[in-house]
């Protein structure tokens, strides 16, 4: 079996702290989850800021934009500071939950092209694209870690979004064959090996950092494969909800490929 029924942590960061002496007793479960959850608002925050210095330094909203779109889908490293023993492990969607509630307002509501989330996390500084790409990754992500929570199926769903990050990079600067699928819009041969190989490469990573059971040769290589097309033929603006539901499906058969 490839998952458990219910997510499993004994909330490292009690441990650690004690551990190195910083605190001289166990954090209780509950406040151990909610200084886990803290420390995830902390770490969106610098990664926040860095994306908003990358656009200003090399004038590429895109790089910005996929800086962000890889750090988002890392912060599955932060899930083994929860501990499962208490319901307060479902914090880890508190930073995801927020932003989607605040890519909302600033896509539909505010709708300022000048604000500083749309031009950090959008190609053409229209607010609209806040509610495609970014908000579709901050409601996956909340979904995930509700449902999926350190189990393979959500490591290797948050895996496929840094495949797709690495594709765009790749593409923009090393893409010399290119080709055009319906209504999926140009790619490259160069992005989509990118895009499957570094699905592979978080997938290694993310159950490491994560201490769950890695993956055999074989259903890693088919997660990489079937990320690197369905990223390449997705419909344009919808990639990540296609990626969700491929690599949950991927994951289902799991079994029959080990």
């Amino acid at each position: 079996m490839v998952d458990s029924d219910s997510p499993s942590s004994s909330g490292q960061l009690s441990a650690f702290l004690v551990g190195h002496s910083i605190i001289a007793k166990p954090l209780s479960p509950l406040h151990n989850n909610v200084v886990s959850a803290l420390l995830t608002v902390v770490y969106v925050k610098c990664v926040m800021e860095l994306g908003a210095l990358i656009r200003i330094k090399y004038g590429n909203p895109e790089l910005s934009r996929k800086f962000i779109h890889l750090c988002a889908c890392s912060a599955v490293i932060w899930w083994p500071l929860f501990d499962t023993s208490h319901w307060g492990w479902r914090l880890n969607i508190t930073v995801p939950l927020c932003m989607a509630i605040r890519l909302i307002y600033k896509g539909a509501v505010l709708k300022d092209p000048e604000d500083e989330d749309v031009r950090t996390m959008s190609r053409t500084s229209s607010p609209s694209e806040l509610l495609f790409g970014p908000l579709q990754m901050t409601l996956i992500m909340v979904y995930v870690g509700l449902t999926k929570f350190m189990t393979h199926t959500g490591l290797i769903i948050m895996a496929s979004f840094v495949g797709d990050a690495v594709a765009a990079v790749v593409g923009l600067h090393y893409g010399r064959h290119r080709f055009n699928v319906a209504f999926s819009g140009e790619k490259s041969v160069e992005g989509s090996i990118g895009c499957g190989l570094f699905t592979m490469i978080g997938i290694f990573c993310y159950c490491y950092m994560c201490n769950i059971d890695m993956l055999e040769w074989r259903p890693l290589l088919a997660i990489g494969i079937t990320s690197a097309v369905v990223e390449a033929t997705a419909l344009k603006n919808w990639d990540n909800v296609f990626l969700c539901v491929a690599m949950e499906l991927m994951s289902l058969h799991l079994p029959k490929l080990i």
